[in-house]
């Protein structure tokens, strides 16, 4: 009987539309990459019957979801699909070791994403190539004592069966355990905690998405002409022990202090998050890393619950924007051992 085991999962970006890039493999712990066909029913027509006359295929696009753990290799294909811009240096007397900068709200990536090739092989029984894929939106949760995961979701324009792929190399770097990883949480541009006590972060959940398209058709074509990015938004929220009244004072009073009204206005702070691997870079000292870091998150809300015999718990959630100033661009640093995505 097929399993799942045997499956395959690759992607890669391409050079340009339409042209198909030759993928590179990577482990997911599952997989809904379909090809969606729009069936629709002929209307009522005078001198018919009771029964409906008959149906047609309308369209076709390809969608659905992929879950990982996140290994530092593949991911760059990820935050690459989603940011649209990578700014690769050497690490510094680190041969083969590689710093990725991924800078979503720069203005090179506003206007556009890359198109990627993505292929599913469903166990060998056949395969889905989804050629000029863009990436609607990739989430990553950091929990407590436990390893770093992601889930991507994707729409493609032109889905096809391909023959199923033979033996394939999946990627096998090192994933990220969070008793690896640092926070900080700070108030924007004083680069001191809020408070030592209120962050002891419990879980991180970053909800990144594109606001894109997926109605292009065309008089002429079954599947999508294109896949146009509209909007980037991102939310974060973090499940926190809570120690003091210093976070709360920050969500509801902007600061102020206990007792005293309710603030009109947004208190922002700063988030640091670094992971590290527990293993280097081949022949090099430097650990795989990954270090996401926001200058600028609005605090949003903070509701607390109360439970008999347990710690006070809340969770933080938080916008990420680009402030006043609109210079509050977000990074996220991936350091690993590939040149260039």
């Amino acid at each position: 009987m097929p399993s799942s085991l045997i499956g395959a999962i690759g992607l890669a970006r391409q050079s340009a539309k339409d042209s198909v890039a030759t993928p590179s493999y990577i482990p997911v712990t599952s997989s809904s990459l379909n090809l969606s066909q729009n069936i629709v029913t002929l209307p009522p027509e005078v001198g018919g019957s009771y029964f409906l006359r008959g149906s047609f295929k309308a369209s076709e696009m390809g969608a659905g979801d992929m879950s990982m753990v996140v290994r530092p290799n593949g991911f760059g294909q990820f935050l690459m699909a989603f940011s649209g811009v990578d700014n690769v240096t050497p690490v510094v007397g680190q041969s083969g070791a590689y710093s990725h900068v991924f800078t979503p709200f720069a203005p090179a990536a506003g206007v556009d994403l890359p198109w990627f090739t993505l292929v599913e092989d469903k166990a060998k029984l056949f395969a889905i190539q989804f050629l000029n894929s863009k990436l609607a939106s990739l989430r990553i949760d950091v929990p407590k004592s436990s390893m770093v995961t992601s889930t991507a979701s994707w729409i493609a324009t032109t889905p096809s069966y391909i023959a199923s792929v033979g033996v394939v190399s999946i990627e096998s770097t090192p994933q990220f355990q969070t008793a690896l990883g640092t926070v900080a949480l700070t108030q924007e541009g004083s680069g001191t905690n809020i408070s030592a006590n209120s962050v002891k972060m419990e879980r991180f959940s970053i909800s990144m998405s594109n606001n894109i398209t997926s109605d292009e058709y065309s008089v002429g074509s079954f599947t999508l002409d294109n896949v146009t990015l509209l909007q980037k938004t991102i939310t974060i929220d973090m499940d926190v022990i809570i120690r003091d009244t210093a976070l709360y004072q920050a969500v509801y009073l902007n600061g102020g202090s206990i007792p005293g009204a309710w603030s009109s206005s947004i208190y922002r702070g700063a988030l640091t998050l670094t992971l590290n691997s527990s293993t280097n870079i081949a022949t090099t000292t430097q650990p795989y890393q990954m270090v996401l870091a926001f200058p600028g998150i609005d605090f949003m809300m903070m509701p607390i619950s109360l439970s008999g015999a347990d710690l006070v718990r809340a969770s933080l959630s938080t916008q990420v924007t680009l402030g006043p100033s609109g210079a509050d661009t977000y990074t996220i640093t991936l350091v690993n051992s590939i040149a260039s995505y």
